[in-house]
């Protein structure tokens, strides 16, 4: 069990932000009820030919209309919906661009993979109970397909998936997690934990009370995770499960 500070959904010792109290209490609440991943770039390598696919389909689209967005601009963009991100970068054009965009996506949704580990961390929190939700800022007919070809619902591994296009607010808004939680009859977001691999999906969680730790497997770093104010940061979701078992919350 870890030292932290003030007080956070979970089990264990509890950090907040620096404006809180600088003291420490050990707070015992009960085990997670739900965890709720990321897609691209938590649970699914959208690499291809070794460049992520969100990515590239950003350049892409806005290229065809004779837009250029450097990419560290794009990256800082990873995890929010990608029609708003298009419509506040594209202007006029921004509907041409977003149908260039989302061709690219459903074009290649067949050679995305799993995150290693994936299956394998579902599979874990199923046996203990846990029940196991995906949300993502991919259109929906580009979240569908990649679902559908990674067989994840179909092997019952997860017990639902949402999108930001499906209600209508993109992240860090927690609209998707809340979304989640109303559907599968969880009340208490301090039993949800969030798992993302960029700031904007570690704002989401910690906007929807959940406990929330960043992944390492996308394409921001470490430091631009922490600036966000994960509760922990894991290597990958591969590691879930151990890290699950040490810290006492299954």
């Amino acid at each position: 069990m870890k030292w932290w500070h003030g007080q956070k959904p979970g089990v264990g010792m509890v950090p907040v932000k620096k404006t809180w109290a600088p003291y420490l209490i050990m707070v015992r609440i009960r085990r997670l009820e739900l965890v709720v991943f990321d897609m691209a770039g938590t649970t699914v390598d959208d690499r291809v030919d070794g460049v992520p696919l969100v990515l590239r389909s950003y350049d892409d689209a806005f290229r065809s209309k004779g837009i250029e967005v450097p990419m560290e601009v794009l990256n800082e963009q990873r995890g929010r919906d990608k029609w708003t991100v298009i419509r506040e970068l594209g202007g006029e054009d921004a509907e041409e661009i977003y149908a260039h965009f989302n061709a690219t996506l459903l074009g290649n949704t067949h050679q995305v993979s799993e995150v290693h580990g994936a299956s394998e961390a579902f599979r874990f929190l199923k046996r203990n109970g846990v029940r196991v939700a995906l949300n993502t800022g991919f259109p929906r007919e580009v979240a569908t397909r990649i679902i559908d070809h990674l067989a994840w619902k179909r092997e019952g591994l997860i017990d639902s998936w949402t999108c930001s296009e499906a209600v209508g607010k993109s992240r860090p808004d927690p609209a998707m997690v809340h979304a989640l939680m109303s559907g599968l009859g969880v009340e208490d977001p301090s039993t949800v934990m969030k798992i993302d691999d960029t700031a904007k999906g570690i704002e989401e969680g910690l906007n929807a009370g959940a406990v929330t730790l960043g992944v390492l497997t996308g394409t921001q770093t470490r430091e631009r995770l922490l600036r966000a104010g994960p509760h922990d940061i894991i290597q990958s979701v591969r590691d879930l499960p151990g890290y699950l078992n040490t810290e006492g919350y299954v």
